[in-house]
């Protein structure tokens, strides 16, 4: 086909221009680089979690292909390519990228070294808890809908966002003529801030600032200075300085090591290694031997070898100042307001659009149920009045020749609505006696009361306000965690040692049962009455370990089969008396036969200390505590079959181990006499056991001017209790076969259940099969003579035999 001249507009190209660049830019700015303040999401990230909620792939279903969505999101919403959709959706999965992941990858998902991730058809994908709250109340009418690229479908304007999301995950783009740079911050600080901005919509941004510190990368890290954060809160710009975090650790030769454990946010880990030994291949930065990357599933650890006369503080300057383990974040606010236009807003804007935002949906949801209840309750009036004139109401049915004249009848003779009439067509015969009609009557009020209800949230403003400002609270309560950067101020820009500015260790308190359900809870103080240990157990459930330790320790688990696992004390769930905990594999794999024996609290694992293993057959090993670090297998000791691990401790050179026979004997002597043998050795003989005897507890003995040895408490199964000193214990050699305890039996005293090391202000909680706890203390306990039986304190009724003993604290917290 030909083009004439008539179908040729000629117009100026400065007049075209303009006009065409226009509309493309402004395309650019709403709808690809530029998040919207109320849900914090791009459109790309907004349509991946539409169609994530659409097609079910939530937290608690299995992981499907990310090409499934990838496919959904590009054919329904986001015709924009694969690769635009899948490379947003990995960057949302990166816990290094992401401060809290909006998607819970499976497989290989890149790295902070800047590798890619691998394609769609290998990784798989869902939601993660968090993410499935942004989609909350969708279906209720709450937010607006817009057609799609082809008018065929709907797509969400924006989300519910529950949660201030565009503060706390941040976000980057940029458009034509403007760019959106905004930090992640941390979701207590947020909700907090948010909350106190609720009860004082008038409050300053200073005011805000004692709550919301600053942003909270994912990698940590250190903020130098406060000036840029101020900045940035009140005009929606400035720039603020990041750090890496270093410590200064002594290496082999006397040589010093600058470990770096921290980066700043975004940037490449391999890259500014590469960067460090260029520096130092061209003399640039004098006195490093070498570079290494020691990086594990713990975390980060880039070492910097300094040679022997360099001072290792003089280093990290330099390396402060020519390398990216220093680099400033340019934060700039700019965001999509809910009237469409872009604009730079401080953060008490930000946190007034967001509180409007949730305004809106909840109010939209409480009408949404209004309506539902309304509807409810005018169908189940209907009911009522058809079960009240049930023999008129049959007979008039059965009168009608079809359902529509039915119907018609039932409205003109009972003055039903439409909707009544056929809710009673639909009736099913059980709905006709005294009893479901009772039901139904009860139905009825309670849908009433909920009416009544939501009718008061609709006109009181102030209880929408409580309702935004308890949803935040439990979402912050249940998903946030503690502060990642450290903020220093200025004037310690040129301090280096950051050992000042760590956060205060906390004490706490780790409980384990016999199900493999964990927790923690603070420490009690005097103030405070002691954690108790009957803790919403369940299905015969028990405690079975009480551990004091500070939430920087890290807990070595030590199970029965001779593995090991480890995990951050400050990762499990602080809960309260009554919560029972979450479950143990949560943190780490346990098959079914498997259970934790021991659980041990550390801050170093030095070579100066050792695990001392006691097997049921009466093995010991000793092995140093260095060789489990970084392990790559979770074997700790070879066990024999049908042997299995009671006991491991953590010792230095000194101290005693005393073992426990089932049968009543007991040996004592110097850890010292077991050699160090290697991880999977399988240990050498600790104790000669008699027939049909085995290992049933343990215990390492210590003592010191602030703790004395104190005394031996023993309980029988049949819940006599012994005190006895441990002088009458006199220390043997290694592989003997021990001394009597005292007297046990098997039918009135029972055998051994379980030892205790105590002093006259300890308090001992024996546990029964039952989960029944008797508390002990021992200033009311006499010391007795080995060879007596003891008292029966815990009564033992239809074979709910004593099975453990659990002492308030736990001596020697942590190493």
């Amino acid at each position: 086909m030909s083009v004439t001249e008539d179908n040729i507009s000629q117009r100026p190209l400065e007049d075209v221009l303009p006009e065409s660049f226009l509309g493309y830019s402004k395309h650019v700015i709403l709808q690809r680089a530029v998040p919207d303040v109320r849900d914090g999401l791009k459109p790309v990230h907004r349509r991946i979690l539409y169609s994530m909620d659409e097609i079910g792939m939530h937290a608690d279903k299995p992981y499907s292909k990310s090409a499934r969505l990838v496919g959904d999101c590009m054919g329904k919403y986001h015709p924009h390519g694969d690769s635009s959709i899948y490379d947003s959706a990995v960057r949302m999965a990166q816990p290094w990228a992401t401060r809290y992941p909006m998607v819970d990858g499976q497989g290989n998902f890149g790295s902070i070294d800047g590798d890619n991730a691998a394609a769609m058809r290998y990784t798989e994908m869902r939601m993660t808890p968090l993410s499935q709250l942004m989609t909350q109340d969708i279906e209720k009418n709450t937010v607006l809908f817009k057609a799609n690229y082809d008018q065929r479908l709907k797509e969400p304007v924006v989300l519910p966002s529950p949660f201030p999301n565009l503060l706390v995950n941040g976000g980057s783009g940029i458009a034509v003529g403007m760019m959106s740079n905004m930090p992640p911050h941390n979701l207590r600080e947020v909700v907090a801030g948010v909350i106190l901005q609720i009860d004082n919509p008038r409050i300053l941004v200073d005011e805000l600032l004692e709550k919301v510190s600053g942003p909270d990368f994912p990698t940590g890290g250190l903020i130098i200075g406060t000036e840029g954060i101020v900045n940035a809160y009140k005009t929606g710009r400035g720039k603020v300085t990041m750090r890496g975090k270093a410590i200064i650790e002594q290496g082999k030769n006397g040589k010093s090591l600058i470990v770096i454990t921290e980066i700043p946010y975004q940037v490449n880990k391999s890259t500014l290694a590469a960067k460090i030994e260029t520096l130092a291949d061209l003399g640039k930065i004098e006195g490093i031997s070498e570079v290494r990357d020691e990086s594990d599933r713990e975390g980060i650890r880039l070492v910097v070898e300094c040679r022997k006369e360099i001072d290792p503080l003089k280093i990290l300057r330099l390396l402060y100042k020519h390398t990216q383990l220093e680099d400033t974040f340019g934060i700039i606010n700019l965001v999509i307001t809910a009237e469409g236009t872009p604009k730079i807003l401080g953060l008490k804007e930000i946190n007034a659009a967001f509180i409007q935002h949730r305004i809106i949906v909840v109010t939209k949801r409480t009408e949404f149920d209004l309506e539902k209840a309304r509807l409810k309750a005018h169908i189940l009036e209907g009911l009522v009045i058809a079960i009240n004139n049930l023999d008129e109401v049959i007979a008039l049915i059965r009168s009608s020749k079809t359902p529509s004249l039915a119907k018609a009848a039932l409205i003109t003779r009972f003055e039903l609505s439409e909707v009544q009439a056929q809710a009673i067509l639909d009736m099913r015969l059980q709905n006709l006696t005294n009893f479901e009609l009772d039901g139904i009557k009860k139905e009825h009020a309670e849908v009433v009361k909920l009416i009544v209800e939501l009718e008061g949230v609709l006109a009181d403003v102030n209880k929408v306000y409580e309702i935004i400002k308890k949803e935040l609270k439990d979402i912050a309560d249940k998903y946030g965690d503690d502060r990642r950067t450290l903020i220093m101020p200025e004037h310690m820009r040129d301090q280096l040692d950051l050992s000042s500015f760590e956060e205060a260790e906390s004490l706490i308190e780790v409980m384990l049962t016999k199900n493999g359900f964990i927790k923690r809870m603070a420490l009690p103080t005097k103030k405070k009455k002691a954690n108790i240990l009957v803790c919403a157990f369940k299905d015969g459930d028990t405690l079975t370990e009480k551990i004091t330790c500070t939430d920087k320790d890290t807990l070595y688990f030590f199970t029965n089969t001779g593995k090991f696992y480890t995990i951050k004390s400050k990762t499990i769930p602080e809960t309260g008396n009554k919560d029972k905990g979450c479950p143990i594999t949560n943190f780490f794999s346990l098959p079914v036969k498997e259970k934790v024996v021991s659980t041990l609290p550390i801050k170093d694992a030095s070579v100066e200390l050792y695990f001392v293993f006691v097997t049921k057959d009466g093995l010991v090993m000793r092995s140093p505590a260095s060789d489990f670090m970084n392990a790559r297998s979770t074997d700790a000791m070879g066990i024999k079959e049908g042997d299995a691990v009671v006991k491991v401790f953590l010792s230095d050179d000194q101290g005693e181990l005393f073992l426990a026979t089932y049968k009543g004997q007991a040996i004592r002597y110097l850890v010292s006499e077991i050699n160090p043998m290697g991880r999977k050795s399988r240990g050498v003989k600790g104790i000669a056991l008699g027939k049909e005897d085995w290992i049933v507890d343990a215990l390492m003995l210590s003592s010191s001017v602030e703790n004395p040895l104190g005394d031996l408490v023993t309980v029988s199964e049949r819940g006599f209790l012994k005190r006895t000193s441990f002088g009458e214990y006199k220390p043997q050699g290694r592989a003997g076969k021990g001394i009597a305890i005292g007297k046990v039996d098997s039918e009135k005293i029972g055998f051994i259940a379980g030892i205790a090391q105590v002093q006259d202000d300890d308090v001992l909680n024996v546990i029964q099969v039952s989960g029944t706890v008797t508390k002990i203390e021992m200033k009311n306990v006499k010391a007795d003579l080995r060879a007596k039986a003891g008292i029966q304190c815990v009564p033992v009724l239809l074979g709910d035999y004593t099975v453990k003993i659990i002492q308030e604290q736990v001596k020697g917290t942590s190493f």
